[in-house]
């Protein structure tokens, strides 16, 4: 009886503190707040049909081809309704953007929905298209679509993992959701709470794990709890969704068309590097390497089902690429490889009617755009996606079956963006591509004394509060892991959580002292990065640039003389606070408002993430602090949240080889720290009710 009694109090103090923190919330209008509604529902219970909607009624008559006249670009249209009256429609049937077929339906779904003249044709397309089309489909494409039109581009979608739980909880939470829905709850109370499952207020509670709760792999398990969190994962699909690799710049109002290839690297060198610190605090070192000969020592089992109970493909430890039929995909990954190696040899790329100049810092676009295979590399031409770098070594290294027809794909880690980053040889597969990206940058003439200095400026001091980071629950509503028949979706009596320990860390203040000469704009960078490698030895950053990770970045006007610069990681503009359940945002709606976060940096790193585990006794990182002269952006990049602060490159100056003598001039300083972990450091344990002696409470 002890346990169940402790359970129910950490449930209790949980959900206590389960609120994110205190945000900015922006007003919407009545019509923008009644549009924002439509988005919602349109993806709520997406595995079923709620017919008391309005979207079922309108969506189910409404005819796409007799209202074309009310689509921007007819041709789109035309196209897409030649593919929809052509092939078989597949609902029920697990989505990837991999799957060739797949990906050609969900663009020219894409294209109907962004050519959509206004907000009411974009909604009654989407109607339509939640009645009629695969589910996955739909809320890919639509979800796209959502982020990227003039009209809904700040628009707050419901978190992936409230749209599809299957992809981010257990196959262990799925079965006790859905049973305590069937049975209408336990006929053992005492029982069920010992397995973690307690009903208060019509809400039934389930604690979730991560997968190496039942059996041990590998050691990659030990950090379960950063690489299957809930709001990294979907960090991740949003990331996407924003920069799809298929979408044509005139397909998004998104500023960051120009310098997507840049990104595109930016965005995995900041991901590694910040996975490469948890390893460290986990004693778990370097990222492995691999090798397209060698068999892949990391193995993975997901844990996870598909909505249709399917389980995703488990890769056991030493999986055999070398077969007969990987033959050809191998070939192909190694001359990909190997081309870019011989364009860096010549110093330069030749055709589609242009000319690269790979010794210039400003290619990095178009080696990302190599890459990351996306449209923007030919303009010539529309380009076969199943050449696609990425898609082939996700296939290989996901160790699906061969599929029996061209629309079924078993359910893979790899091949989806909401699922992709709980796989270990993720990690590696882009270490190994960001390889390319050093060789390139190697290249590249290190910044000069010049380019790094501020006249009449110098970084006297620089303190930074303790930091220290815990675990804490965190509660997600699952209810779309169960199916409701039709009166009870008019007439709902139970709703279905799961709470969670993920990583989380007390807010800290940075406090850089700056002398200046003159008053003068300036731009603040603050990056974090490890100070001693995987064996215990100091890391020079001739050898460390690249795992440096950006805190933030900031202009600021200096004043003659002393400035005093305070600032609070919860204002840290690089990462967004935890998002609300769609019932809060329905609520906030009927006031009117939205959080802003939610709205403007859906596609950021979760704060809660933003410092790697450390120990009980400290782990040791360095703060790395730079002030340089702000240089303005103009047009398209101007006050882009988060990312556009001056001319510089994304991650400067550790966006190439560094000459470290020129790293420690007087308007940079580099702080020794220390972080540290508070209470049970086992996340596993926080799961299973009967461990929870050393529960640490939300701070």
């Amino acid at each position: 009886m002890q346990t169940i009694v402790i359970f129910a109090g950490l449930v209790a103090v949980a959900l206590a503190a389960l609120t994110p923190p205190t945000e900015e919330f922006k007003t919407v209008d009545a019509v923008r707040a009644e549009q924002q509604k439509k988005v919602i529902e349109l993806l709520q219970n997406v595995q079923q049909m709620n017919k008391s909607f309005d979207y079922y009624k309108i969506g189910y008559s409404y005819d796409i081809a007799a209202n074309i006249e009310n689509y921007t670009n007819k041709k789109a249209v035309e196209e897409f309704l030649h593919i929809h009256d052509n092939r078989i429609n597949v609902q029920q049937m697990p989505f990837t953007i991999f799957n060739d077929r797949m990906r050609e339906e969900a663009i020219a779904l894409y294209r109907v929905f962004y050519y959509a003249k206004d907000f009411d044709t974009f909604y009654k397309t989407a109607a339509w298209a939640r009645v009629w089309i695969n589910e996955g489909m739909f809320v890919y494409s639509f979800s796209i679509a959502v982020l990227t039109r003039p009209d809904t581009v700040l628009m707050v979608l419901p978190t992936p993992y409230e749209i599809y739980p299957y992809h981010f909880f257990n196959a262990d939470v799925v079965n006790k959701v859905r049973r305590a829905k069937m049975q209408e709850g336990f006929i053992q109370t005492e029982v069920a709470e010992k397995y973690g499952i307690t009903y208060e207020n019509n809400v039934y509670t389930v604690l979730a794990n991560y997968s190496g709760w039942s059996h041990f792999d590998n050691e990659e398990q030990k950090i379960a709890y950063f690489t299957e969190d809930i709001g990294l994962n979907s960090f991740y699909y949003y990331f996407h969704a924003v920069f799809p690799f298929w979408m044509k710049d005139n397909e998004t109002t998104s500023p960051f068309t120009e310098r997507r290839g840049e990104a595109f690297y930016y965005f995995y060198q900041q991901l590694l590097a910040r996975y490469y610190m948890e390893r460290l605090t986990n004693g778990l070192g370097e990222i492995p390497e691999f090798s397209w000969k060698l068999p892949v020592k990391t193995g993975y089992t997901p844990n996870l089902v598909a909505h249709t109970l399917y389980p995703f493909v488990t890769r056991n430890n030493y999986y055999n690429l070398q077969t007969p039929a990987n033959a050809h995909a191998l070939q192909y990954l190694e001359s990909f490889e190997e081309n870019f190696m011989h364009m860096l040899e010549q110093g330069y790329f030749k055709g589609d009617k242009k000319e690269v100049n790979l010794k210039n810092w400003k290619s990095i676009n178009f080696v990302g755009n190599y890459w990351g295979f996306n449209v923007d590399l030919y303009k010539s031409g529309t380009k076969n996606f199943q050449k696609y770098y990425e898609v082939i070594a996700r296939e290989l290294l996901g160790a699906a079956p061969e599929p029996t027809d061209e629309y079924y794909t078993a359910p893979v880690a790899l091949e989806q963006y909401t699922t992709a980053l709980r796989d270990p040889v993720f990690y590696q597969l882009y270490k190994h591509i960001l390889y390319y990206f050093q060789q390139y940058k190697q290249y590249l003439d290190p910044y000069t004394k010049e380019t790094l200095s501020f006249t009449g400026v110098k970084v006297n001091d620089v303190k930074v509060d303790h930091l220290t980071t815990f675990f804490d629950y965190f509660k997600s509503d699952v209810s779309n892991l169960i199916q409701r028949n039709q009166a009870e979706h008019k007439d709902v009596k139970a709703w279905f959580h799961a709470i969670q320990p993920r990583l989380n860390n007390k807010p800290f203040n940075v406090e850089i002292e700056v002398k200046s000469e003159v008053a003068t704009d300036a731009v603040v960078r603050i990056f974090l990065g490890p100070k001693y490698d995987s064996n215990g030895y100091p890391i020079s950053l001739e050898d460390n640039w690249m795992n440096f990770m950006t805190l933030d970045t900031f202009n600021y006007k200096l004043t003659q003389g002393k400035n005093q610069i305070v600032r609070n990681s919860e204002h840290f503009l690089s990462f967004a606070d935890d998002a609300y359940t769609t019932y809060d945002l329905l609520n906030f709606l009927k006031e009117n408002k939205v959080p802003t976060d939610m709205s403007e940096a859906s596609f950021f790193m979760p704060r809660r993430l933003m410092l790697p585990k450390g120990t009980e006794s400290g782990f040791p990182f360095q703060i790395y602090v730079i002030v340089s002269p702000h240089v303005p952006t103009t047009g398209a990049y101007k006050n882009f949240r988060g990312f556009f602060w001056d001319n510089k490159p994304f991650g400067f100056p550790f966006d190439r080889p560094v000459n470290e003598l020129y790293f420690w001039q007087s308007n940079m300083f580099m702080k020794d720290v220390k972080i540290y972990h508070e209470g049970e450091s086992n996340v596993y344990k926080f799961a299973v009710p009967q461990y929870h002696s050393n529960f640490v409470t939300k701070h």
